[in-house]
């Protein structure tokens, strides 16, 4: 006598986008009602209606794909499903799924109460990348909810080294050399206390190729105080996120290196704590840039363009094909854009215009602020060749990244300023670090 598999009973989930595409045997349901969708869940079926959504541009209603998908695996708790309709093809069914998949996050490991896990699972084609992705939005997530008592320069490092299977670190570079080499990342990070020293890293993805040459350049402050222009405490409160380009940074080359790209990446990380103690740089100090250039200090808490311009320095002098760096930059930024759009800066427009066109299919957001070169002056010094601060309180994030690209030589350029954090919203309870930007930027890599 053979024994039969006992099979799993699926249920299927319909996702329609306007009422018409509701079958009439559905009509009479009583759909449960929220901001942006209605759901109906039986025993055998679940119904998502998103005619709510159905009139948001392609940007938009993919973004507020995945967070519906997050909301819906909340909603579903247990069980096994499928999504047996999808009613939009201009819309990523992918996003829907990478929701479900990335409302399994949780960081308790210093709380002594878990939570419950919800088992629901979703049965689709997309396994392998659904996996690869949600594995570097949890690397990331994990990176910047980790406190700087624990997280420091060296920690990341380490942490990086693990994540990223297929790399092989090129350089680590501290104490005298990278004063030597990377004056001003040194000096960002020469007030901290011994274990928490500067660190200048690169990584090498170990696949041969001849193809194209990409930099990544990650902002890893990981904790800033602002120096000796302290922040108050509220500033200073949501600091251990400062290290958030890295963290997106290391989680982009992940994907990379997964999706087998034919392409010579570099990640380089600058790795500092931006601390306060006797060896702190002072407003007015003048440093010498690994470039040549002399900067004037306008503002302690200006610090990471000085360490991503050592950075992108060193990245010009190895003639890439692309340099893409990552930093929670600004505060003007966020004014700007508020914490879910991350805004970015390129100095080639067809470049610029693929990655806004790939940011509203895939429905991660990345949006364009300009390099406005006639805001230049406001970096102007009466004592060095510029300052790393403006000085006008309006314009900020468009002058940081113009102190950027001095030091960016004839090289496709994207610098991307995010915020790095989550809010708790109305589909997710969730608060803590985020992945920003990653999979477009992935896409226009896929495509060089």
């Amino acid at each position: 006598m053979t024994s039969k598999t006992k099979q799993i009973k699926k249920i299927p989930i319909s996702v329609f986008f306007n009422k018409d595409q509701i079958p009439n045997k559905y009509k009479t349901i009583k759909f449960k009602e929220y901001s942006s969708y209605s759901v109906y869940k039986s025993d055998d079926k679940v119904l998502v209606n998103l005619s709510k959504i159905s009139n948001l541009n392609v940007l938009q209603k993919n973004y507020q794909l995945l967070l519906i998908g997050m909301a819906i695996k909340n909603y579903c708790k247990s069980g096994n499903f499928y999504v047996d309709y999808f009613g939009n093809t201009k819309s990523s069914i992918k996003n829907f799924l990478l929701g479900w998949s990335l409302s399994n996050y949780t960081f308790d490991k210093f709380k002594s109460k878990k939570k419950d896990k919800n088992n629901a699972k979703i049965f689709h084609e997309f396994g392998e990348e659904i996996k690869s992705v949600s594995e570097s939005y949890f690397f990331t997530r994990d990176l910047i909810n980790t406190p700087a008592n624990i997280l420091g320069p060296v920690e990341i490092f380490q942490s990086a080294s693990k994540f990223l299977k297929k790399f092989s670190v090129v350089h680590c570079i501290s104490g005298k050399k990278l004063e030597k080499n990377f004056p001003l990342i040194s000096a960002v990070g020469q007030a901290a206390d011994d274990s928490k020293q500067p660190i200048f890293c690169e990584f090498k993805l170990k696949k041969k190729t001849s193809k194209k040459k990409v930099f990544l350049i990650g902002k890893g402050v990981s904790f800033d105080t602002g120096g000796l222009n302290i922040k108050t405490g509220t500033g200073m409160s949501l600091m251990k996120k400062d290290m958030g380009g890295a963290a997106n940074c290391i989680g982009l080359a992940k994907l990379v290196s997964d999706f087998d790209l034919d392409v010579d990446l570099r990640l380089v990380l600058c790795l500092v704590e931006n601390s306060i103690s006797k060896r702190s740089i002072r407003p007015s100090d003048i440093i010498k840039s690994r470039q040549g250039s002399y900067v004037e200090i306008g503002d302690t808490d200006a610090e990471g363009r000085l360490i991503l311009a050592d950075a992108i320095s060193y990245a010009c002098e190895n003639k890439p094909d692309l340099i893409i760096d990552m930093a929670t930059l600004t505060g003007a930024s966020r004014v700007a854009m508020g914490i879910e759009i991350p805004s970015f800066f390129c100095n080639n427009d067809d470049l610029s215009m693929k990655l806004i066109d790939l940011s509203q299919k895939i429905g991660d957001p990345l949006w364009q602020l300009p390099l406005w070169e006639n805001y230049s002056d406001q970096l102007n010094s009466s004592h060095a060749d510029f300052k790393n601060i403006g000085n006008s309180m309006f314009g900020g994030a468009i002058t940081a990244a113009l102190f950027l690209q001095k030091f960016v030589k004839n090289i496709p350029w994207i610098h991307v300023d995010l915020m790095a954090w989550a809010r708790a919203n109305k589909f997710s309870s969730y608060e803590g670090g985020e992945a920003m930007g990653i999979r477009a930027l992935l896409e226009l890599i896929k495509k060089l």
